[in-house]
């Protein structure tokens, strides 16, 4: 296929360049969800007009999950599409990918299941059967809240949805990279964006919202944007006519999300509107976003927010962060922090920024201890493996990284 030049204000990309853009965009992510969780397990409640819409933003970070998911599909495409031609490349992808997601989670399920029932006896809820427990160590939790409703399961394992739905993704989509042609993959990547909203509409209207908000083919959207994408950046001319949308794409987008914002009262993951339309528009959204990170001027504004250090530093830790978060701030509350908090800072909105500061901490503390002192291991064994692209790396169209992560 003949290509076009990039043009003025499109950014060629070295082979194996590391966007730091990327990294701030996982802190974005993490931050979100954080502080979405923290405000619904912390129990204080707004006081005021003013105090009721900054709660309400608070609320929205769910959609960090989306952006997650967004990130996921770009990055695990481009690293599968760039060496889909190597021998042993399924063998080496699965490898790896094992050993940055399963040292984390199943140690933490093993301490979950197995070592804190037994360091405590204050509540008979850490007990979990082990039939239950099944869901779990086998990344089907999705189902199990399908199944039996958020209720099924412990609230500090019910954040492990996304985790499953990712999983399940790695499980087929890279035998769909190494099988198909780029243009059959975008296709199939549109077939999964509209397939995913009109089932979530199906769902919703038959009232199996949950369903519709943790079912992998319900939520396929934001990972066939990434997938997308990635898709796109290999080819030059179609890099450059993204690139020229992305800025549009992100301000219509984000006009139509503050429109529900307003005329909904919030954006909440139950709301049928949110639950369907919303859904989408949030990967678009995310999806141009990522592209504006990728492709604005290095000194510009927008690659210097998404680059900032604060947001590349919780972008590192983004995954430890996430299992560890829910956990802490669940048992943070049940110890009554905010009974404690509230006489000496008030309620409403001072008592919740320092329930989250203190939330935010210990949970930071778990990340950086499981870093350090667990994961990084597992982690110097993945890079011995043959060389893949880093998941930071942007190669540019027709030319694999030779970077390693």
């Amino acid at each position: 296929m003949a290509t076009s030049p990039v043009p003025s204000g499109v950014v060629a990309i070295a082979p194996g360049t590391h966007y730091p853009a990327l990294d701030g965009l996982r802190g974005i992510a993490i931050l979100s969800v954080m502080a979405f969780h923290f405000l619904l397990f912390s129990g204080i409640e707004p006081r005021g007009r003013l105090e009721r819409i900054l709660f309400s933003g608070g609320e929205a970070g769910w959609f960090g999950v989306d952006l997650f998911f967004v990130l996921s599909g770009f990055l695990i495409t481009g690293i599968l599409f760039d060496t889909r031609n190597r021998p042993g490349s399924a063998k080496t992808f699965y490898w790896r990918r094992a050993l940055r997601i399963f040292p984390l989670y199943y140690g933490f399920l093993a301490m979950r299941f197995f070592v804190l029932p037994r360091l405590t006896s204050a509540s008979p809820a850490l007990r979990i059967p082990f039939e239950s427990q099944l869901w779990q160590w086998s990344y089907l939790s999705n189902v199990q809240i399908t199944l039996r409703g958020w209720e099924g399961l412990p609230y500090d394992l019910q954040h492990f949805w996304s985790l499953a739905i990712e999983e399940q993704f790695y499980l087929v989509w890279p035998w769909l990279v190494f099988s198909l042609s780029r243009r059959a993959l975008l296709q199939i990547c549109a077939g999964m964006m509209i397939g995913a909203l009109v089932l979530r509409a199906v769902l919703v209207g038959r009232g199996f919202g949950i369903a519709g908000y943790v079912l992998t083919p319900a939520r396929m959207d934001p990972l066939a944007v990434g997938a997308a994408l990635a898709l796109i950046w290999r080819e030059p001319r179609d890099r450059a006519i993204a690139a020229r949308w992305s800025r549009p794409v992100v301000v219509v987008a984000g006009l139509a999300l503050a429109l529900m914002f307003v005329l909904r009262k919030g954006l909440r993951a139950q709301d049928p509107v949110v639950g369907t339309f919303g859904f989408s528009l949030l990967a678009v959204f995310f999806g141009a976003l990522l592209f504006i990170g990728l492709t604005a001027s290095p000194t510009g504004r927008a690659r210097r927010t998404l680059s900032a250090a604060p947001l590349r530093f919780f972008g590192k830790y983004s995954y430890a962060l996430y299992v560890f978060h829910q956990p802490v701030v669940l048992r943070l509350a049940a110890a009554g922090l905010a009974a404690l908090l509230i006489p000496k800072v008030g309620g409403g909105l001072p008592g919740a920024v320092c329930f989250a500061a203190v939330a935010l901490a210990v949970s930071l503390v778990a990340a950086l201890a499981s870093w350090n002192l667990w994961e990084k291991y597992f982690l110097r064994l993945k890079n011995r493996l043959a060389v893949l692209p880093a998941d930071g790396a942007v190669p540019p169209a027709g030319k694999p990284s030779s970077a390693a992560p």
